[in-house]
């Protein structure tokens, strides 16, 4: 049976991965900054008996290094890692502040860097790894060629910047059998995507899914939507 590690799992995309994955009776590892708050997964917990809740905060290099060397004590292996921990500010190249721009990259691509470096210890004892790191059209610098939509400029920076990421672990762990992929969740209506996205929180988490199903070893190191088409960088 499959283990799942997802960060930032206390609510959104990551609640919902949770959600379904647990009801395809799948072993699930939620991250999240604070536990003790966390009532989705408390929930979720009181449900299935497969769901373990470890704190989290992709910020804190100490908390992601005590995280996962908790795990490994204990001998753990992790199938697959969402890597979906993330933050959003909508203000464009004029408007954002240097804090705000630091912050998101802080949590959007140093925070996904660290949480992909310290699970490694984990996955290789998986014979099919898969790290998903949750990215989104919004970091295809092609695609911003091709569209008048502004703003977010941190966000996408952070973005772009963990595209890199993914095509560079895809190289550095293939050694270990690990696979390491961008996905697009689309335009969602999470707290981050506002009322008027395109998909339902549980509609884009089952694309998803879908996805990562039929996503085939050859295809490390790429970037997906959640339509399963693959997205150019």
């Amino acid at each position: 049976m499959k283990k799942t590690f997802i960060s930032g799992a206390s609510r959104g995309i990551g609640l919902e991965l949770c959600k379904q994955l647990l009801g395809r009776n799948e072993n699930v590892i939620a991250g999240c900054r604070n536990p003790d708050e966390a009532i989705g997964l408390t929930a979720l917990q009181n449900i299935h008996g497969k769901l373990e809740i470890v704190q989290l905060n992709v910020d804190e290099e100490e908390s992601v290094r005590k995280c996962f060397d908790r795990l490994n004590e204990r001998g753990e292996t992790i199938d697959r890692l969402y890597n979906n921990a993330g933050i959003i500010d909508w203000k464009d190249l004029s408007e954002v502040s240097a804090d705000s721009f630091s912050n998101i990259l802080q949590t959007n691509l140093r925070g996904a860097f660290l949480v992909l470096r310290h699970s490694v210890c984990c996955m290789k004892r998986s014979h099919n790894a898969w790290i998903y790191n949750m990215s989104s059209r919004l970091g295809s610098i092609e695609l911003r060629g091709n569209t008048q939509l502004g703003g977010a400029i941190a966000y996408q920076c952070s973005k772009a910047g963990l595209n890199m990421l993914t095509k560079q672990a895809a190289i550095d762990l293939a050694d270990f059998g690990i696979n390491v992929v961008s996905l697009s969740p689309g335009w969602v209506k999470t707290e981050m995507g506002g009322e008027d996205a395109k998909y339902e929180v549980a509609d884009s988490v089952a694309k998803l899914i879908t996805v990562t199903d039929q996503l085939a070893r050859d295809k490390n190191g790429g970037f997906f939507g959640e339509d399963g088409g693959e997205i150019p960088w």
